[in-house]
């Protein structure tokens, strides 16, 4: 393919992240900077769509519901060890109802867990405080079409995430202290058991090596609870992360190619809609993406909707995931399929892997709903998650050209070819 897209390009989306950076700084969800980040965008689509072309959607959340998620588990893996150590005695409660506790608590930690961060079910939301955030669609048709048949989606999202504390503090050792999270947590739960069933078989020893097990196994339960009651720090105003990488050079990259098609019309496919959206309220559990398709559903699987979802371009080699929502949702095959295909023709270094646990993107919402949506990932698997992701070190020193030039030209060969 003929070198369309250029250096420039990729330098324009570059300079559009510093400038982001540099008067606004971060932006949490629900944050007054976030809505600040989400201005700077429209009006940057504005400049080149025309603003009768560039709206914005409100949507009312939770932002602090998604990972409150991890202290709240940790909170009960505590609940549940104090009353297994007490077994009544302490607090001269039965110790059949401190048994039972220990046990009711002992499975709400993950059930808690489940489904509200890694199903993203909005199970604790109704409890916190609610706060307004914004989504942000610039829209571009083709000049010669009557009737749009197909659209195609380029998003990001323009909100960056609360500091993870273990990440910032251990580097690597962040993998060992989730590990030992884990690891509490089955202990936990196995001695919950052993405590219950030492009661109802009238087992004295059961019981007393179940007590003896919980101060044996000290080492692990307290690192576990600990890692959950502090896993991110918030920080002042807008918070600790720039969010350079995750996900400015997203909504940065989609701009830059709403950019370019304007100025080259020529590559535009015929009876095509295509819809620039920069997503709030992602790092809250992708509640942007969430209520955008809510909102949109039948006009989206009306439109034959085919969605590029871009995430934290900080390497020249992507992953192509073929599942979202920590891999409980996959993607189109179809979908992926075509961003394959486009990766060849450009030319692009890719990878195709399904979702890890913790990986969950805008592109999840729609692939669950029956969409043909994608995320492509840009970043490396640990390397680059030590070195700044959910860290204060996100900022715009660590972007590179490489990487954003490869994702402009994956994505105008992939628009050019109507999302096949």
């Amino acid at each position: 393919m003929p070198e369309i897209i250029t250096n420039s390009d990729a330098s324009y989306a570059l300079n559009f992240v510093k400038k982001i950076c540099r008067d606004v700084g971060p932006g949490l969800p629900g944050s007054p900077q976030e809505g600040e980040r989400a201005d700077i965008i429209q009006k940057e689509l504005e400049s080149h769509l025309g603003t009768d072309n560039v709206t914005s959607e409100e949507f009312t959340f939770a932002p602090d519901a998604f990972l409150s998620s991890y202290p709240l588990c940790g909170l009960f893996m505590l609940f549940a060890a104090l009353l297994n150590i007490s077994m009544g005695y302490l607090m001269g409660i039965s110790p059949w109802l401190t048994s039972i506790a220990a046990l009711v608590f002992s499975i709400l930690a993950p059930v808690l867990f489940i489904y509200e961060f890694v199903l993203s079910h909005e199970l604790l939301d109704p409890l916190f405080r609610k706060k307004e955030s914004i989504n942000v669609i610039g829209t571009l048709r083709n000049p010669g079409s009557r009737i749009v048949k197909q659209l195609l989606i380029i998003s990001g999202h323009h909100d960056s995430a609360p500091e993870n504390t273990w990440l910032s503090f251990l580097g690597y050792g962040f993998f060992i202290l989730l590990a030992t999270f884990f690891i509490g947590y089955v202990i936990i739960l196995v001695m919950s058991i052993i405590q219950l069933w030492g009661l109802i078989t009238d087992n004295a020893d059961m019981v007393r090596t179940g007590t003896l097990g919980w101060i044996m196994m000290a080492y692990p339960i307290i690192p576990a609870v600990i890692f959950a009651l502090f896993f991110t720090r918030k920080g002042k105003d807008g918070g600790n992360v720039p969010g350079a990488a995750d996900n400015l050079s997203a909504c940065a990259l989609s701009v830059a190619m709403c950019r370019f098609l304007v100025e080259n019309p020529t590559y535009f496919p015929e009876d095509t809609e295509i819809r620039f959206i920069s997503f709030g309220g992602e790092e809250s559990g992708y509640r942007g993406s969430r209520r955008y398709v809510k909102r949109h559903l039948e006009e989206l699987k009306r439109l034959d909707t085919r969605m590029l979802n871009i995430e934290t371009i900080a390497n020249p080699e992507f992953v192509i995931l073929t599942s979202d929502i920590n891999g409980t949702v996959k993607n189109s095959p179809e979908i992926v399929k075509s961003i394959v295909a486009a990766a060849e023709r450009a030319g692009i270094p890719f990878k195709v892997k399904p979702a890890t646990p913790g990986t969950a993107n805008d592109s999840g919402p729609f692939s669950k709903a029956g969409l043909k949506a994608i995320t492509l990932l840009g970043f490396k698997v640990p390397q680059q998650m030590v070195k700044f992701y959910h860290q204060k070190w996100d900022n715009p020193d660590i972007l590179t050209i490489e990487p954003l030039l490869n994702v402009l030209k994956l994505t105008l060969d992939w628009v050019r070819n109507g999302g096949e």
